[in-house]
């Protein structure tokens, strides 16, 4: 999975780095480590580890993650943490990705829209069958379409927005 960042100092979102500096080390030889990234049970398209949305709004969130999955066939998961314990937010969302299996196996197409609240962070993580479809530069319009929601504490509002691009920038208009 490869990732495009978001961190949010105070009340406003701002663009903190794409992913760049991951594929540098990946051609240098480096390898991502999940070392210092807790375990987190995924517990459905949405995983709200966080507790910043309604029963209701997971509900919608979830439902709309299902039809783009369904026409598609790509799979998009959101994650919420109430804190990263000291990892990198592009790892976290790279290893929750990996750990939970998302996407299709031999299409490596799966999305983890990762947020860390209270860090003020976020994570768009892409499988590599994603890149063409869904670029850095994409990815990071996206999360620049969210901040303003974000940055208004409607995390659902920010999250559905988010699900919306991506769905058109990866073939799902709605």
């Amino acid at each position: 999975m490869r990732a495009a960042a978001l961190a949010f100092p105070l009340a406003i979102l701002a663009v903190a780095g794409g992913c760049k500096a991951a594929q540098e080390s990946a051609a240098a030889g480096e390898t991502a480590t999940c070392d210092g990234v807790p375990p987190v049970k995924m517990a459905g398209r949405v995983t709200d580890a966080a507790d910043i949305l309604t029963a209701e709004e997971e509900a919608r969130l979830s439902d709309r993650l299902a039809r783009y999955e369904q026409r598609t066939k790509h799979q998009m998961v959101i994650a919420t943490v109430p804190d990263l314990h000291g990892a990198r937010v592009d790892n976290f969302g790279t290893c929750l990705g990996n750990r939970w299996g998302i996407g299709r196996k031999d299409q490596d197409d799966g999305v983890v829209i990762l947020v860390a609240p209270n860090e003020r962070q976020m994570r768009i993580a892409t499988g590599s069958g994603m890149e063409q479809m869904l670029t850095d530069e994409e990815a990071l319009a996206v999360v620049r379409q969210m901040t303003p929601r974000f940055g208004d504490r409607d995390y659902a509002g920010g999250l559905s927005a988010g699900i919306d691009a991506i769905a058109a920038q990866t073939g799902d208009p709605q």
